[in-house]
This record gives C-alpha cells, sequence and structure tokens, in this order.
C-alpha cells in the first residue's frame, strides 16, 4: 500500500464548554496533557434558561475549548475532563466528540509523531481522508487572522456557497509550534463550510494549497461528517 492510500489513524475533535473564569485552568489540563492544536473561543449564552441548561450552558460568560486527539484517547480524556472540571453537575458545562474524517496530511504526522524532513514533505495541500456514508461534510479552517476572505475565495472557486467565520484564540505548546519553524500568532479565525462528502477533498485541497500550514494563513484544515443538513445547495 502506497504512502497516499494509507488510511489515517481514526481522530476525534473533542468540544469542552466550560466556565471562561476556568480558562487558565484548562490550559493547564492541555499543557499537562501535551495536547496540540488546540483553539479557545468565547461564547456566551442566548437562549432560554431551560434550554441553556440542557446544553449545559447559562447566561454567564463561556470558554469553548475545541482539540484533536487519537480515537483510543477520547474516554481517557473525556473521563479526566468530567473529573477535572465537574462536568457531571449541571450547568458546569459539556463535552462531546466528533469523528474527523478528513485532515491535512501535515497535521496529522504531526498529531503521529513525525519528524521535520516528513513535515516539508507533506506541506504541498494534501489531504488525508477515511470513507465517509453521510451525504454532507463540515470543513472546519483555523488560520491567522485576516485571511478568511482569501480562504472564501479559494473555496468558492473550488465550488463553495459560503461560510461562517468565528474569531478564536490558539493556545499552544512552544515545542509543537517550533516543530514546524513557524510562528503561529494567537489570534485565529475559524471559517465553517458545509459542502457534499463528494466535493470535501477537492475542496479541502483547494484551501489547504490558498491557506495551508505553508502559507502565510497558517492553516489547519479538518473535517467531521454531517448527519442533518437543511438548506444546503450542492455543488454543480
Amino acid at each position: 500500500m502506497s504512502d497516499s492510500q494509507v488510511r489515517p489513524p481514526e481522530l476525534k475533535l473533542l468540544m469542552v464548554v466550560i466556565e471562561q473564569s476556568d480558562t487558565s485552568k484548562m490550559e493547564d489540563f492541555l499543557k499537562e496533557k501535551q495536547i496540540r492544536f488546540h483553539y479557545m473561543i468565547s461564547a456566551k449564552g442566548t437562549a432560554r434558561g431551560d434550554i441553556l441548561s440542557s446544553l449545559g450552558l447559562n447566561k454567564s460568560e463561556k470558554t469553548i475549548c475545541a482539540f484533536m486527539t487519537r480515537a483510543e484517547t477520547t474516554s481517557t480524556l473525556v473521563s479526566s475532563l468530567t473529573d477535572r472540571f465537574s462536568l457531571y453537575k449541571p450547568g458546569n458545562g459539556i463535552i462531546y466528540s466528533l469523528p474527523v474524517s478528513g485532515i491535512s496530511a501535515v497535521v496529522l504526522e504531526l498529531i503521529k509523531g513525525g519528524n521535520n524532513e516528513r513535515m516539508e514533505s507533506l506541506m504541498e495541500g494534501n489531504v488525508k481522508e477515511k470513507k465517509e456514508e453521510t451525504t454532507y461534510s463540515l470543513i472546519i479552517s483555523v488560520i491567522n487572522q485576516g485571511y478568511s476572505e482569501i480562504l472564501m475565495d479559494a473555496a468558492r472557486f473550488a465550488g463553495a456557497r459560503g461560510g461562517t467565520v468565528i474569531n478564536a484564540r490558539h493556545v499552544g505548546i512552544e515545542d509543537s509550534v517550533k516543530f514546524f519553524g513557524v510562528t503561529l500568532q494567537a489570534e485565529k479565525e475559524i471559517v465553517a463550510i458545509v459542502t457534499s462528502t463528494e466535493h470535501k477533498t477537492e475542496l479541502m485541497k483547494a484551501i489547504s494549497q490558498e491557506c495551508g500550514l505553508n502559507t502565510d494563513a497558517h492553516g489547519i484544515i479538518i473535517s467531521v461528517p454531517v448527519e442533518n443538513c437543511a438548506g444546503f445547495e450542492i455543488p454543480k
């Protein structure tokens, strides 16, 4: 089996919603566990109190922490986070995981523990993916602030109809930054684009070529399957 045919290890995207006052505590946890590529997003609930409560939210300021991990470590991390932040108590927050169906090849190598020489050979917009049975996919791109328009131009050229931009902040380990020989700025933009699974790889490659890790945008691109979708037009 050639390198281009090697299927990536199963990855999960973990989403943790906590009190904003616990953000520093979360950063300490991530450093302790040596988790790379994690992002903090400020959030605030606006729905009715009963709905917010069911989602683990309330009207206080919240932080959403997003990071990737191997599937086999997910249960342990969920358990550790639940205990550390008392997520078993109503209103303290929530944690959930999403399957990752596609990822920039260079980022996959970092998660696997690759070396610098291997990184350089992959920083050309390659994408690793696994077989999906869903009709739609959500492509999530984390890029340096100010590059969302460049990304969307590339995405539209590849057939995307539109996307959503969210401001975020990178919280990383110095070793992981030096590993690539690039400087990752703290302020980030997360661009979310829904596409048909059929067009996912083509779109991810287009985004990676214009805003990937080897560009000034220093983008990290992944995809997750979407089980239900409405109001979306499949690109022709």
